[in-house]
């Protein structure tokens, strides 16, 4: 009864992860429409990709690294594609990640958080995503800039979800760090990776 209970719990979490997500990249397309209407093509394509696998992969209990980190890269991608250089995305991913399994859609969250409240469009701003693998462990950091009129849209529950998650599915054996300071925002992640 109590693994049944967990189970649906982290059902209704990933539930409310993903509609959060599509709604952030139709709007990235949105904004592509009317600038660039072959590049808004391209990247319906690419969203039809990323809707794939968390249709078919997000409500497994595990998904092969590499399939996780080839999701980061096109979020990334499509999300590059809205910004000028005012904004400096920098994305570091093993090239080659060992045949670890990770719970699906566990690191989106931090990168959308970022995209949502660290860019600005009146200064230089930065985001920085590295995700690395040593002693069986995955080491997750998201570093961005902080807008200075912070994005006022409902929501918030993406932050709080992904917590309850990683509880779900950890228990004590992870940590998180997020550190919220005047300019910057700093998420730092260790989790256990299994074979």
């Amino acid at each position: 009864m109590e693994h049944e209970n967990l189970e649906q719990q982290l059902e209704y979490l990933r539930y409310q992860i993903n509609p959060h997500f599509f709604m952030n990249t139709l709007n990235n397309i949105h904004a592509l429409v009317d600038i660039d209407p072959e590049q808004a093509k391209e990247t319906i394509v690419e969203l039809s990709k990323m809707m794939r696998f968390v249709l078919y992969e997000g409500n497994k209990q595990g998904v092969p690294l590499t399939q996780e980190l080839d999701f980061i890269r096109h979020y990334v991608a499509l999300m590059q594609l809205r910004y000028t250089d005012k904004v400096k995305i920098t994305l570091e991913l093993p090239a080659d990640a060992p045949s670890y399994q990770i719970p699906p859609l566990i690191l989106i969250t931090f990168i959308e958080n970022a995209f949502k409240h660290g860019v600005s469009y009146q200064r230089d701003s930065f985001i920085e995503v590295k995700v690395g693998v040593e002693d069986d462990k995955l080491q997750f950091r998201c570093r961005n800039s902080k807008a200075e009129k912070p994005n006022e849209e409902k929501g918030g529950v993406g932050l709080v979800n992904v917590r309850k998650r990683l509880d779900l599915l950890y228990g004590n054996n992870y940590t998180l760090s997020i550190h919220d300071e005047a300019s910057v925002f700093t998420v730092n992640l260790i989790i256990p990776l299994h074979p």
